[in-house]
């Protein structure tokens, strides 16, 4: 299956400016619910709502790592159950410009978290992004597989709409042309 996110402009926006807080060289965190649409081997997240965490939902930060504390993460869970989403988590990662990826610091802890969110979620598909300052890397959790994999695009829907292509899908297609 191909999995696209879809974000308004607005959100966005607000994904950037609370996640890149000027002169704030730390890793940043936020969730985001979204609605899904399938059709025939694809499937659209659509970003309904964007939730950062502030100093009082994180257990640490620092400008290598961020983790929120497990009360703000339950609480989000019950957002997205009770508003029947998928869920998607966004972190930054400041010290990257281009080509930014998914650390083994986000592998491990994804390995732990995907599964416990479809078991209280459904299968979705849930995602996770990862920002760059001038890039953005995307996954989501394939439930049957237990694997994550590429999204393949990340569209802003604005005036002039954007579509940005994740480092890793980037990468699966390039590697696809060998």
């Amino acid at each position: 299956m191909r999995v696209n996110l879809i974000i308004a402009e607005c959100h966005y926006k607000q994904i950037q400016t609370e996640l890149f807080p000027e002169e704030n060289r730390n890793e940043h965190f936020g969730f985001g619910l979204a609605g899904v649409n399938f059709y025939q081997d694809r499937c659209n997240l659509l970003l309904r709502k964007f939730i950062s965490a502030d100093q009082s939902c994180l257990a640490t930060q620092t400008c290598a790592s961020v983790k929120p504390k497990p009360d703000f993460v339950k609480y989000l869970w019950l957002l997205a159950k009770k508003s029947n989403s998928c869920f998607v988590d966004f972190h930054t990662h400041p010290f990257s410009s281009l080509n930014v990826r998914f650390s083994g610091i986000d592998d491990a802890s994804e390995a732990r978290s995907f599964p416990q969110v479809c078991n209280l979620l459904g299968p979705g598909p849930h995602a996770s992004v990862v920002l760059g300052k001038n890039s953005l890397d995307a996954r989501w959790y394939n439930y049957k597989t237990k694997e994550t994999e590429p999204v393949e695009q990340v569209k802003i829907i604005s005036e002039k709409p954007i579509t940005i292509i994740p480092t890793s899908s980037n990468l699966m297609a390039k590697n696809a042309k060998l």
